[in-house]
């Protein structure tokens, strides 16, 4: 049975949890989201009646699923019988791996493509494009029940995206190989063709839990509910997310309403709001508050409810003098408000505007560490072997990373039997043992890796090249390393390649945060610096929803902040000879009339 102290949860919370029928929660920003699902979880674990069954949990983040599966773990809970993880992950455990014998193309078997190999292929198909020229990143692909769907809203380029993502769907076809969309498109197609193995799945999951359900996509939520509804009320399902802060709809996410999740499941659901915010100061409530698209309440009740906030708008400051702006609020926010370096975020609409950036503030404040883009080596391809393993190699063994490091290598593990060595006379501890033992002398980040991978392999006795999927996702991870890397230094960072460097990838949060405006979700930080906040970047130019879109964009920038915010629209910012008089800040940010206190600093 699963207890807890009076006082860790707030009614709220406690009510979403014991509540018996498949729940819906609105839950608003620093409201213990991710605290309710992890008890409520813990608390399914505990009363399940069968080893056979299995509470699942789909997170739109690997990471986010580390996360609660650490916290389930610190609350005591056996997690033998939890599955949690993203909903593709779900898709190839229980549905492809042991279903794919009836699909067509994939009853000889298949593998799941990585990303930069999928990047390859893709870029290589553009160079026959020409007319107009097409890049990899014009070629991304959604699945929906029925078909794959162009993303791109440029329609004048869908006939080149068209010839593009046909030779590469055949390649695909041709390699036995499957596309991350394709994992989705076929798990549906095997479920709708195959009732019966939505009911025995049914059987199996008494309570599936969905995370952040506003990012979800059509298809995803068709693969989920068609198993709830062969469950016949057997299986409950408990979705969590915010509609506010639905910015991946370009993706294909959306928050599916209350009536047709009802519909499409046969199911009936109890709405649930979680309304208390403990991360952010009232002032900083009250500024995101506007911005919503969705009628919940949100109440200031965290410690931090009181504090005197500072909320700043600067629209006339120059592009060319960006730097110079967000070094001085840095110093500002450090010097004069006490605030650590790790507790501050600075974030834009897309990478390409944080990349020069980051290099030139670490040139610029040398004293203080920097963690954003151009700073991680290598790709994180989550589903690489390798990758995996760097996990454990890079990471210092200590108390607080001992259960997170003992879980990495019992995934190590179960890869080697699946790629065909048998590791079953191995355990986790063994295999942690062998990677902490690690010696070597090496300064350069590739080359340390190459030796720590051949070191631990002749430990449990494994030649690489007998193990095809091995070697692939092999040639596959340094091939990547070596492009990034390149990249990189010819950008001007210079120290990548340095082992330190490494492992700064998965230690935890060091140094100012930059990230983009969707990278930075689900995180928290005592002041947040946003800029590029302009008409065709925030709305993008071509988002046809771009007004609402807009909204929720800011409206999850700003609710990021515990203490302090300032928001930046530069002017002088010009994309093409149309623009004369450069982008104008994005229009909601002009109609807000807001008591900012830009005076104060």
């Amino acid at each position: 049975m699963f207890i807890w102290e009076k006082g860790e949860l707030n009614s709220e919370q406690e009510a979403a949890i014991f509540e018996e029928q498949s729940t819906l929660i609105i839950a608003c920003p620093g409201s213990g989201k991710t605290r309710t699902l992890t008890y409520k979880i813990a608390y399914e674990l505990a009363r399940l009646n069968s080893r056979k069954q299995y509470v699942i949990a789909i997170t739109y983040t690997n990471a986010a699923a580390d996360e609660i599966k650490d916290r389930i773990e610190l609350l005591g809970v056996d997690i033998s019988q939890l599955w949690i993880g993203t909903i593709h992950s779900f898709c190839n455990e229980w549905i492809l791996r042991p279903y794919s014998l009836y699909v067509k193309e994939l009853k000889n078997g298949f593998k799941i493509l990585n990303a930069h190999d999928s990047q390859k292929i893709i870029e290589e198909l553009c160079k026959n494009e020409t007319n107009p020229s097409i890049t990899y990143y014009d070629c991304q692909f959604i699945a929906t029940i029925d078909e794959y769907k162009i993303a791109n809203l440029d329609t004048r380029k869908h006939v080149a995206i068209g010839n593009v993502l046909r030779q590469y769907l055949k390649i695909l076809r041709q390699n036995h190989q499957l596309d991350y969309e394709q994992i989705l498109f076929y798990s549906y197609q095997i479920l709708k063709s195959r009732p019966v193995i939505c009911e025995v799945l049914a059987n199996i999951f008494p309570f599936i839990m969905i995370d952040e359900y506003q990012d979800t996509k059509d298809i995803q939520y068709h693969i989920i509910f068609s198993i709830a509804k062969a469950g016949k009320t057997k299986t409950k399902l408990f979705i969590v997310g915010d509609p506010n802060q639905s910015i991946f709809e370009t993706l294909g996410g959306y928050p599916m309403n209350k009536t047709k999740i009802e519909a499409l499941t046969n199911l009936h659901f109890v709405e649930r709001h979680l309304e208390n915010n403990y991360r952010s100061s009232a002032l900083i409530i009250k500024y995101f508050d506007y911005f919503k698209t969705f009628p919940n309440v949100i109440a200031a009740k965290g410690k931090f409810s009181d504090f005197q906030s500072v909320v700043t708008f600067n629209y006339t400051v120059n592009y060319s003098l960006i730097e110079d702006e967000i070094a001085r609020l840095i110093l500002y926010n450090i010097n004069e408000n006490g605030i650590s370096p790790n507790e501050i975020c600075i974030a834009a609409p897309q990478w390409v505007h944080l990349a020069s950036l980051t290099r030139k503030l670490m040139v610029r404040l040398p004293d203080y560490s920097f963690d954003g883009p151009g700073m991680a080596p290598f790709a994180r391809d989550i589903d690489n072997f390798w990758f995996k393993l760097s996990r454990i190699v890079l990471t210092e063994p200590s108390p607080n990373m001992y259960i997170r490091r003992l879980r990495w290598a019992r995934e190590i593990l179960n890869e080697l039997n699946s790629a065909g060595f048998g590791s079953e006379e191995i355990t986790n501890k063994q295999l942690l043992k062998i990677c902490n033992s690690l010696n070597i002398n090496e300064e350069e980040g590739i080359s340390y890796l190459v030796k720590a991978f051949a070191s631990i392999m002749k430990e449990l006795n494994v030649k690489i090249s007998y193990y095809p999927s091995l070697q692939e996702h092999y040639d596959s991870f340094f091939e990547s390393s070596e492009k990034r890397m390149k990249m990189l230094l010819d950008a001007g960072n210079d120290s990548v390649n340095t082992i330190s460097n490494f492992r700064k990838v998965f230690k935890q949060r060091e140094g100012i945060k930059v990230s983009t405006i969707h990278g930075v979700k689900g995180t928290e930080y005592d002041t947040i610096i946003g800029f590029g906040l302009l008409q065709n970047w925030v709305p993008h130019f071509q988002d046809v929803n771009g007004i609402v879109n807009s909204k929720k964009m800011l409206y999850v920038l700003a609710s990021r902040a515990r203490k302090h915010l300032h928001l930046i629209s530069e002017s002088g910012r010009q994309i093409n000879r149309y623009n004369p008089h450069g982008l104008l800040p994005t229009s909601h940010l002009i109609e807000y009339e807001f008591d900012y206190n830009d005076e104060q600093i």
